[in-house]
């Protein structure tokens, strides 16, 4: 009698086999956009935020790492530019005595916002807080730290939580399309990306197009998005 469960089996094994091969070898791709979520609890627990944050905004590390550290803004820090308003996120995470010597409460209250006074930009001459050794020295042990890039996702996920829920709201419930979201308003803020939202009717592929225009530099993000999280 034929062994049909056993010819099967063998097609089976064979097909994983090649699969396998070319996974490995890059001649087959995932589709990561396929995966969906239906909260941001769901998404915040699955690996796609950290896959958005190293792949899309740092570009594999060609545009941003965890341990940067530099004067633009007064201060600007880690995987996802952290200057101003947003080391608070950091701050509320962080040991801030250990690294600072000073409380959460003071260093969210007098150096977040305040690390770029009055109408300053660029880089820091002495009006921010990168000009201050203390703080300079104590945000490089910081970002050098085992828990720092815990830290950093931590808080870049929530920093995005208002734009990943109000994407969610609007149906955005693929990878691709919370990339594409949560790209868009690291760039342009949650204000910005929900207008460009409502402008192209909340189609995430005409947001994108719309954000990226003719700039290059948003370009190079559309690219990134497209590569890690393809149509």
């Amino acid at each position: 009698m034929y062994d049909w469960y056993g010819r099967l089996r063998m097609i089976s094994m064979r097909i994983g086999l090649v699969t396998s091969v070319l996974l490995a070898q890059g001649g087959l791709s995932v589709d990561a956009a396929s995966e969906t979520f239906s909260s941001y609890a769901e998404f915040a627990g699955s690996s796609v935020p950290q896959e958005i944050l190293w792949k899309v905004l740092a570009r594999n590390g060609k545009s941003k790492t965890y341990t940067q550290v530099f004067a633009l803004d007064g201060g600007t820090v880690g995987i996802a530019n952290f200057a101003v308003g947003g080391l608070a996120s950091l701050y509320r995470l962080m040991d801030t005595e250990k690294y600072f010597g000073r409380s959460r409460e003071d260093m969210v209250r007098n150096y977040s916002s305040s690390c770029r006074p009055g109408k300053h930009r660029g880089n820091d001459t002495g009006w921010g807080c990168y000009a201050q050794k203390w703080w300079r020295d104590g945000m490089i042990r910081f970002v050098h730290s085992p828990e720092s890039h815990g830290i950093q996702n931590q808080a870049w996920l929530e920093q995005m939580r208002p734009t990943i829920e109000l994407a969610l709201e609007h149906g955005w419930r693929d990878s691709r399309g919370l990339a594409i979201a949560t790209g868009v308003a690291n760039s342009v803020g949650s204000t910005g990306f929900k207008s460009l939202a409502l402008r192209y009717g909340w189609r995430p592929e005409q947001v994108l197009s719309g954000y990226v225009g003719n700039d290059a530099h948003r370009k190079r993000r559309r690219d990134a998005i497209d590569a890690a999280f393809p149509h």
